[in-house]
């Protein structure tokens, strides 16, 4: 990106996109942190049950509702509500999103939710629940998707507190190899996290992880493309999970993903997120915090040298796409299996290299010393 498309905030000398009406890090500090300090969340906020969601069809879905006559929740997100459904015609469960209208406010940004979701629905893999269906109900438009049996990640996690190393990778292998056939479609999920993920436990032993929610994924920015959909003053994605490009305001690839998986993983290996804290603090961890390997206790040196480069808070210094951590990952694996340790070299059969011609450096905060990272390439 040129930098004389960048702007300094003058608040909190972020610097970001210049395309951007709103410093993205104060959106998070004054935004976000006020609405957790009163309870609420924004997310939840903005997606409100309207008189559309409470309609009991969406064409040839008829929502499924519990003991209390209101419609099975199963999940809430930026743009919308995921509830549990049927497809009256075939008579299978499905996974119904709808998508207010409110984030589609003129015709160009409905166009490219149109494209994208087109795209999303592009992508066929076993890891990946595939996007079958998109409609419009009233002010809202709906997607269904298929309907994966299982638990979410988070749940597991709260349920099992760590997970085993081996499950871990394995369930983070499954995600990378659902987030290579994304990549294959020039698609960026941005919503990569836990709950995103269901996974399905055999009595074997056998666990099987799929991607659920394709609803904030975009396509890649090159050259001359539309700018994605975005909503004036929210960010989009989950802090907890999100990439400092995220919070940076510069064009993201599958590199975030890969980050935002990374932080999954931290999850998964230590039981909670790498950084903690108000959306406003684990932001600026996000963009300017070491890591503290302390917090994974005994997990073996591979699979942290594994993470180490996941959450890189450059992208050009992770993998550069999911085949790259697919390899890496049957190295940390066989290491671990032979007792061996790891060096990043080892890891990093070929050195990183950006290919997205965005040269990307975090912002340097008021008054701390110039950042240590170096530009991409």
């Amino acid at each position: 990106m040129n930098r004389k498309s960048r702007v300094r905030c003058p608040t909190c000398s972020n610097e970001f996109s210049g395309a951007m009406e709103f410093c993205p890090v104060c959106v998070l500090r004054t935004g976000l942190a006020s609405e957790l300090e009163s309870g609420e969340s924004v997310s939840q906020d903005a997606v409100k049950p309207t008189s559309e969601h409470r309609t009991q069809r969406f064409e040839h879905y008829e929502l499924i509702r519990g003991d209390d006559g209101h419609p099975i929740e199963l999940g809430r997100g930026a743009m919308g509500v995921t509830y549990r459904a049927i497809d009256v015609a075939l008579g299978c469960p499905v996974a119904l999103k709808v998508v207010n209208e409110r984030y589609l406010s003129d015709e160009s940004a409905r166009l490219r939710f149109l494209r994208e979701a087109r795209a999303a629905a592009s992508v066929r893999h076993p890891n990946v629940a595939s996007v079958f269906h998109l409609g419009r109900n009233g002010r809202n438009y709906f997607y269904a998707m298929e309907f994966v049996e299982g638990e979410p990640l988070d749940k597991l996690i709260e349920r099992s507190g760590r997970l085993e190393v081996r499950l871990a990778l394995e369930i983070a292998r499954q995600v990378a190899a659902g987030l290579a056939a994304v990549h294959k479609q020039k698609l960026v999920h941005r919503d990569i996290k836990p709950s995103n993920i269901m996974v399905n436990l055999e009595e074997a032993g056998a666990a099987t992880a799929k991607i659920i929610d394709l609803g904030l994924a975009k396509a890649v920015q090159g050259a001359g493309s539309q700018p994605a959909i975005s909503m004036v003053g929210v960010f989009v994605g989950t802090p907890e999970f999100a990439s400092p490009e995220q919070f940076s305001g510069v064009p993201v690839d599958i590199r975030s993903d890969l980050y935002s998986l990374g932080a999954t993983l931290w999850q998964m290996l230590a039981g909670h997120a790498p950084f903690r804290g108000t959306p406003g603090e684990v932001m600026y961890q996000h963009l300017h915090t070491p890591l503290t390997m302390g917090q994974l206790g005994q997990v073996p040196q591979p699979a942290m040298l594994l993470l180490e480069v996941l959450l890189e808070k450059n992208p050009a210094l992770r993998f550069q796409n999911p085949a790259e951590m697919l390899t890496a990952l049957a190295a940390v694996r066989g290491a671990i299996d032979g007792g061996h340790i790891i060096t990043r070299q080892s890891l990093l059969q070929i050195p990183p290299v950006d290919s997205s011609g965005v040269t990307w450096k975090p912002p340097t905060p008021r008054g701390r010393r110039k950042s240590p990272w170096p530009d991409c390439p």
